[in-house]
């Protein structure tokens, strides 16, 4: 696998050397900066060559989402991936609106973020495990649509985005929970995503809900 070059931002230090230790010696890694400054960093990258990013949301100056909306304007090719303690609808959202490849949450082992930085690196793309809703850890989605979602499908999406959990969505729309789970079921068949976020992320970038 070639060399990834890993530039990192988070206003606090700690978490910084955290990263530097756990990426240190990785054969395939080489972090080429780091800064507890976000508002430096576009015009570092200028300068130096990067093929990941991996930043905070919640910073001084500049946020997360607004830094990933300017590298993306401004750096197409470098790819971003947000390493947050925030694991809300709203926050995730933003991001994905932003154009983040990636979002794993501060409490990641060292594996899933290595797993993280490679399907990344390989053009894909990565959503924490710890998102996923029936405990599956497919990180990828396909963007190819098999089937339209119907009126009610997507009824039952948007209170999905709310995180309303079966017997809610059930008594919300006066339907029984195994009706419920048969609509799950054939959205996430058809959207071809076997979790909440990559339908969340499906549904977003289409405008569904």
């Amino acid at each position: 696998m070639p060399l990834t070059r890993i530039y990192i931002v988070d206003d606090h230090q700690m978490v910084i050397d955290g990263l530097l230790s756990l990426l240190q010696n990785i054969e395939t890694i080489c972090v080429v900066g780091f800064t507890n400054k976000p508002l430096t960093v576009i015009d570092a990258l200028a300068f130096i060559p990067t093929d990941i990013l991996i930043t905070d949301i919640n910073m001084p100056q500049l946020n997360g989402i607004a830094l990933t909306r300017m590298v993306k304007a401004k750096y197409p090719k470098i790819k971003i991936i947000c390493l947050s303690m925030y694991a809300d609808n709203i926050s995730i959202k933003e991001m994905i609106d932003a154009g983040v490849d990636g979002y794993i949450f501060k409490n990641t082992g060292k594996q899933e973020l290595l797993d993280a930085i490679k399907s990344i690196a390989e053009n894909g793309n990565y959503f924490s495990v710890d998102m996923a809703s029936d405990g599956s850890n497919t990180k990828n989605t396909n963007d190819t649509l098999n089937e339209k979602l119907t009126i009610r499908e997507i009824e039952v999406l948007k209170l999905i985005e709310k995180e309303y959990n079966n017997k809610q969505i059930a008594d919300e729309m006066y339907i029984s929970q195994r009706t419920v789970e048969t609509h799950r079921k054939n959205i996430f068949r058809k959207t071809n995503t076997q979790n909440v976020i990559g339908l969340l992320k499906y549904a977003y970038s289409r405008h569904l809900i």
